[in-house]
């Protein structure tokens, strides 16, 4: 059976939970986005150089051009006009969306997307059109910069971009950007922009395409700590053998699996120094990581099923009431929510931690024994955990394998990348990377 990991979301919701996401990963980037597809939009829908499925793809890589932005001294950097080194963030989101996500062919432009137009034009090895798609992400990003974070007005903004004209942009596409006039700011025009909101919903992703997106996201999420690499792939795995073992309809293994796939998505706004905390997290740590739950409701906003959201929101629940984030008991929480939670702790207590090595598979067994006694989970869903650990630690151990491997290999290309000195080095050995990557092993 084939699972279905989203039901049917349309343009406007997955582009909602990527926009939403993006906002989290550094306060000064909110929206940052989602202002830099829309200034392109603006640029480039006219001129009948691309199809409307080309301009979509476009608008949506835009969207995560600074997926890969979430140390924040990168940030700091970026957010300068004139930016200089900002390949760390550049190469590190064109590993995602290369790996990641159905934007495959456009990566290279998220690759050059801060390099000047000097260094780039007579680069024969690139494609005329990588040099325009990566030119117009660099003058809608810097257009930004100024004039939402800087508070400069249109024609001051472009009079400074016309400074750089030959040596950081190209002309012909400081040409589109000179046909642009804003009035207000760029965040008012496009949420008043019915042509571009019209545009969005015109051609469906598929539910693969979807799919996609969101373990896009999963992964940005697990991999910015090495001890969560596999927790999401982890708990998937686990909440779909324990719904497989109780005879789940295929109906509630979707919601499972959507749930249990996206219930970590608010952890993009919690800070790598504490996922990374060397030992047991103090009390205002902790209180900071609980309000992961809450992120992730405000990621969803009415854009994901209610069944899911509730999946992924109650994972901390328990029987007794004595979870977070709302304290819920038995009477208010459905099998699939109990069974999700019991996946999350199994997941846990079977990971790395910087003070600690995974759990023998009898401490785990004697652990959810003994929170079941305790009024906290599930008991037949304990039991069956219990019961079958061997054979669902096993299988999720198969399906862990491939995401360490691409994570080992992610980081060796992108140390690789930043031993590099010059910049024409650095292009042609992150264009250089092609081979396919092993099938992520999803249920």
């Amino acid at each position: 059976m084939q699972m279905q990991y989203t039901q049917t979301i349309s343009n406007q919701s997955i582009l909602g939970i990527i926009r939403r996401f993006c906002s989290y990963i550094d306060t000064r980037l909110t929206e940052h986005g989602t202002h830099v597809a829309y200034i392109i939009f603006r640029m480039i829908s006219k001129t009948g150089q691309y199809s409307h499925e080309e301009l979509r793809d476009i608008c949506f890589a835009a969207q995560i051009h600074d997926i890969g932005a979430f140390k924040t001294e990168e940030v700091s950097r970026m957010l300068q006009f004139e930016t200089k080194d900002v390949w760390n963030h550049s190469f590190y989101g064109f590993l995602f969306v290369h790996y990641f996500s159905p934007l495959k062919e456009l990566a290279p432009a998220i690759l050059l997307h801060h390099i000047g137009w000097k260094h780039m034009k007579d680069q024969d090895h690139l494609s005329d059109k990588l040099k325009d798609l990566a030119q117009l992400i660099h003058i809608a990003d810097r257009i930004d910069v100024s004039m939402s974070l800087g508070h400069m007005t249109w024609k001051d903004t472009f009079r400074a971009l016309e400074q750089g004209t030959e040596t950081i942009f190209a002309p012909h596409i400081l040409e589109l950007a000179s046909l642009l006039d804003f009035k207000g700011t760029i965040d008012e025009e496009w949420r008043q922009d019915k042509e571009y909101a019209d545009f969005l919903t015109q051609i469906p992703l598929s539910g693969e395409e979807i799919t996609a997106y969101l373990k896009m996201l999963v992964f940005i999420i697990d991999f910015r700590s090495h001890y969560t690499v596999t927790h999401t792939i982890a708990t998937t795995s686990i909440s779909y053998e324990l719904g497989r073992l109780a005879s789940f309809t295929e109906e509630q293994l979707n919601l499972v699996l959507c749930g249990s796939l996206l219930h970590d998505l608010g952890k993009i706004a919690i800070p790598v120094d504490i996922l990374e905390s060397p030992g047991k997290l103090n009390k205002q740590a902790m209180s900071v990581m609980r309000t992961h739950v809450d992120r992730t409701e405000e990621i969803f906003g009415g854009l994901i099923d209610d069944s899911i959201v509730r999946i992924a929101l109650r994972h901390h629940e328990k029987l007794n009431g004595t979870g977070y984030p709302k304290g819920l008991t038995a009477k208010e929480l459905t099998k699939e929510e109990r069974l999700v939670a019991v996946a999350d702790i199994i997941s846990a207590l079977t990971g790395t931690r910087s003070y600690k090595e995974p759990f023998p598979k009898d401490r785990i067994r004697t652990i959810l024994i003994n929170m079941k006694r305790d009024g906290y989970l599930d008991s037949g869903i304990v039991d069956m955990a219990v019961w079958n650990l061997d054979q669902i630690l096993d299988m999720t151990k198969i399906r862990c394998r491939p995401v360490l491997s691409i994570y080992e290999k992610l980081w060796k290309e992108y140390d690789q990348f930043l031993e590099l000195n010059s910049s024409h080095d650095k292009i042609r050995f992150a264009l250089s990377i092609q081979e396919p990557i092993s099938p992520v092993l999803w249920p």
